[in-house]
């Protein structure tokens, strides 16, 4: 595999940065009018690099000015190194600073310091500039790094910068190339014949020609239908490399920067991260609970409300378990640096990396498990962790591929601690379903009958529950499929009924009142007197002139149903079991003298015609007494019948 990456540039505006991207590659990377007219960046521009070991980089050069300060933040979050560019006569000044702090948010870890302008100072002021240099990068990634002196005009200190881009280049591995592909994008573009291109550098994962891809977070598919690095077509891409991606049938106005490009089903978009942040020793200001920021994660940016877990404010120089609720959903992946600013203002406050990509919102009263659990996320240790994933996530089942997704931890790490607690027998396993704890299962599953039974028991109308009603009952967000489970194995175990209309525990006898029982009366009675007549809700409610509530009539009809006293046709009207044996008997006669039976015949021997009558005959269908073929219905296995 040939060895890729992307060499970010960082430095206060006209320190430099586009001149040593120039001088270094002949490249100018301020394509826009605008750039050259006002002689400083305003996008990112990239330039491609051959160092003398045969590598090659991407340079990009990001604005140093601070209006622009979304599009450095933008252009940083995707390279693998960094060189700080530093203006030997003014030395470090507030964006040196700041650009610093990003890359230390963005956890950049290679790099080295270019003291650009090298030509315009004396040597006693170079020096005072590499001692101003060596007290702000102490205790960063380019404390002890080198310091190099460069100047565009005589091209000094040329061949030390190419050693050390080579040296990094050596010493930055493409850990990623194995996960899943994904890739920021920062540029867009279309072309009559082409269709739209998306370019970012990549950050995981590779690429081939005809791959499939999601474009997040608005879920489109799509495919990549050629793929370019540095304008020249390749069959596949990896990890640190700059790309453009043609994408299949994909509309520039539906693909913005911001947006991510990722195989299908790795990573969820979500509207609630839980993350770490630190505000700034130097911000001037802290973050108050429930405050609004603007969230700058990959290329994407959106404002964002901070809900602070343990305190009511961070001040500066603090740090603390948030949740960043967005106001619109971003492509994170746990462990994603991130930066926040003001909204008003175009400065950096604080920055971290996201816990875990959640679909809860924190609430105080959770506190108790959710802290813990984050604080088990940041020690990056996975025994330590499931202990506290199983305690918080008691009533779902949960996957290894899930964990491994939403928090970041490798999947054979998660697999290797799972296998284990199957074995000691602490974890059950529902094959692809997932895992549970053994204890939470069984408590779960034994007081299950008895929440049924006490809720019959309250309304004794009501023969069954269905699981919707049961889910109610367990006062906790109980995943689906574990309710489903459950309710299938106890009634398999005899300690549910099942029935069409739910799930009933065998031991529920509810007893109605005295006024349901006169109802009840009324209503058997009403069927009998009517005869092979159906009858509805309606004509019970209209009889009693309207006092008795319609709903509680239907209630206790279908309970009626429920014990067998009445028959439910399929248009909600009822017949008493007396009459629906006559009908069958004189269908059954019918049928047998004619050779079938027609609507036509219903009206002869039941006395109604086609409104009333097909739901009769549809009733005798459904109950496998005659059968419909063509405009006849015919008797099955009439010799059982007794007709």
């Amino acid at each position: 595999m040939n060895r890729s990456i992307t060499i970010g540039t960082a430095g206060h505006a006209d320190h430099g940065k586009t001149a040593l991207v120039r001088t270094l590659t002949d490249i100018d990377t301020d394509r826009l009018q605008l750039e050259k007219q006002r002689g400083l960046s305003i996008e990112s521009g990239v330039a491609t690099l051959d160092l003398p070991s045969g590598t090659q980089v991407a340079l990009l050069d990001v604005p140093g000015h601070t209006d622009f300060l979304k599009n450095t933040i933008r252009g940083l979050s995707s390279v693998n190194a960094a060189v700080l560019v530093v203006a030997a006569d003014d030395g470090v000044m507030p964006q040196t600073r700041e650009h610093m702090e990003i890359l230390s948010f963005l956890k950049i870890e290679k790099g080295f310091v270019v003291l650009s302008k090298a030509d315009l100072v004396d040597s006693e002021t170079l020096e005072l500039a590499e001692l101003e240099i060596s007290e702000l990068v102490k205790g960063s990634f380019l404390e002890d790094r080198p310091v190099i002196p460069f100047s565009a005009m005589d091209q000094r200190g040329v061949e030390n910068i190419l050693e050390q881009l080579d040296t990094i280049s050596q010493d930055t591995e493409n850990k990623d190339v194995h996960n899943p592909f994904r890739l920021w994008i920062d540029r867009i573009s279309s072309s009559t014949g082409f269709g739209t291109v998306a370019s970012g550098t990549v950050l995981s994962g590779t690429l081939k020609q005809n791959d499939s891809l999601t474009l997040l977070p608005s879920g489109i598919e799509t495919r990549a239908r050629f793929i370019e690095v540095h304008h020249r077509k390749v069959a596949q891409v990896f990890t640190g490399q700059r790309i453009g991606i043609n994408l299949h049938k994909v509309p520039l106005k539906a693909i913005s920067r911001g947006m991510a490009l990722a195989t299908p089903k790795s990573l969820n978009t979500p509207y609630l991260l839980n993350v770490e942040l630190k505000i700034l020793e130097t911000a001037k200001k802290g973050v108050k609970n429930r405050q609004r920021v603007k969230l700058y994660l990959g290329t994407s940016v959106t404002n964002t409300l901070v809900v602070i877990m343990e305190k009511e404010e961070l001040t500066p120089g603090e740090k603390g378990l948030v949740q960043f609720r967005l106001m619109k959903p971003v492509a994170a992946l746990p462990k994603d640096p991130f930066v926040i600013c003001l909204l008003n203002k175009h400065t950096v406050i604080g920055g971290g990396a996201v816990l875990e990509t959640s679909g809860e919102k924190y609430r105080h009263a959770k506190a108790s498990t959710a802290i813990p659990y984050l604080q088990a996320l940041k020690q990056n240790n996975p025994a330590i962790f499931l202990d506290y994933l199983f305690q918080r996530h008691w009533a779902h089942f949960v996957t290894a591929r899930d964990i491994a997704r939403d928090t970041g931890f490798p999947l054979r790490a998660i697999d290797i601690e799972i296998e284990e607690r199957v074995k000691k027998r602490e974890l059950l396993s529902f094959g692809e379903e997932g895992f549970l704890r053994r204890d939470h299962y069984k408590k779960l599953k034994k007081d299950l009958p008895s929440l049924i039974e006490k809720e019959l028991t309250k309304h004794p109308l009501k023969l069954s529950l269905n699981s919707q009603e049961i889910k109610k009952l367990l006062h906790f967000s109980a995943n689906d499929r574990l309710l489903q489970r459950m309710l299938a194995e106890l009634s398999n175990e005899g300690r549910l009924e099942k029935n069409h209309n739910g799930f009933r525990s065998k031991n529920s006898a509810a007893k109605i009142s005295v006024e349901q029982e006169s109802l009840v009366g009324f209503c058997l009675d009403y069927a009998r007197n009517s005869g092979l007549t159906p009858f509805s809700a309606y004509t019970i409610w209209e009889l009693h002139h309207g006092k008795i509530p319609k709903n509680r009539i239907e209630r206790l009809l279908s309970h009626l149903h429920g014990k067998q006293r009445l028959i439910l046709l399929n248009d909600r009207r009822f017949l008493s079991p007396d009459a629906m044996e006559e009908i069958k008997a004189r269908v059954g006669k019918t049928i047998i003298q004619k050779g079938g039976l027609s609507l036509a015949d219903s009206k002869e021997i039941l006395g109604y015609g086609r409104t009333v009558g097909v739901p009769v005959l549809e009733y005798l269908d459904s109950i496998g007494f005659t059968r419909r073929e063509g405009n006849k219905r015919i008797l099955i296995n009439k010799e059982k019948r007794g007709v």
